[in-house]
């Protein structure tokens, strides 16, 4: 059975409480049979409860890599699939396909599957129609988009104190230091809507919200500009050539901006 193999894990904290209860409505409405146990993690204790999700408080002075730390006593899976908050579920989700996802794991002995297509993949693994391998000499090739983790890795990738940011940089760097065979499929069988960006809501999301009456909180609307230069940097290391990305990225150096994956 998927529950004796699997645990669900969403990474929160205090501050992103207010996404919650729309977050686990759309996780009921479009995974309902998911039957396996789902872990809300987050840092400081909360008056919030859901049926059929264990929030776990592991304390307000700890970032996410500390969390999930003391986390992992409370899993006792072989495999995690791990999301945040801020990713809502627009689609129904196959258990099935998860499961498939979980036996191709066992058999090619992966350690990650980042169920998410960007960045794009290496080639695809001979043998399966929409799993490709990814190429770890590139930056947040494993990152904290949803996937399916090897509990041994996830327990591998921490180290010491790191806030969320610097830890999704060191994934990748760890994961080729330790050999992790890693994958990322492209079957679409989790798809989000990314809800939250520098701590605002995002245009696109907004507009999803209003229309299935889904949020009542204060948060901010980012304005449209500073989202279009979010989307330009996201999208842009994908469509841009390697070259141009890294002279883009020695110019703004030269103008003293500091890029996350060149801190060790």
């Amino acid at each position: 059975m998927l529950k004796d193999k699997l645990t669900l894990v969403i990474h929160s904290c205090e501050k992103f409480s207010d996404l919650w209860d729309a977050h686990v409505h759309l996780l009921n409405q479009n995974w309902g049979d998911r039957n396996i146990n789902t872990l809300l993690i987050t840092d400081k204790e909360t008056s919030k409860s859901f049926n059929g999700i264990t929030i776990f408080p592991a304390g307000d002075r700890k970032e996410l890599p500390q969390r999930m730390d003391s986390a992992l006593a409370l899993i006792h899976t072989e495999f995690i699939f791990i999301t945040l908050d801020d990713y809502f579920l627009t689609n129904k989700i196959s258990s099935e396909k998860i499961a498939d996802l979980v036996s191709v794991m066992e058999k090619e002995n992966l350690d990650y599957i980042r169920i998410f297509p960007i960045p794009k993949g290496k080639g695809k693994i001979e043998g399966y129609d929409s799993l490709y391998n990814i190429n770890l000499n590139e930056n947040y090739q494993v990152n904290l988009y949803p996937g399916l983790w090897r509990k041994s890795f996830v327990q591998k990738t921490i180290r010491e104190s790191l806030n969320a940011w610097q830890y999704e940089v060191s994934l990748t760097k760890i994961a080729r230091e330790i050999g992790a065979v890693c994958a990322m499929s492209k079957g679409k069988e989790f798809e989000i809507l990314d809800i939250v960006r520098k701590g605002k809501i995002l245009n696109k999301a907004n507009r999803y919200l209003k229309k299935h009456h889904l949020y009542n909180g204060s948060r901010e609307i980012i304005s449209l500009r500073q989202e279009l230069k979010l989307d330009f940097m996201f999208y842009g290391k994908e469509l841009i050539p390697n070259g141009i990305t890294k002279c883009i990225k020695r110019f703004l150096v030269k103008r003293g901006h500091q890029f996350y994956s060149d801190v060790d």
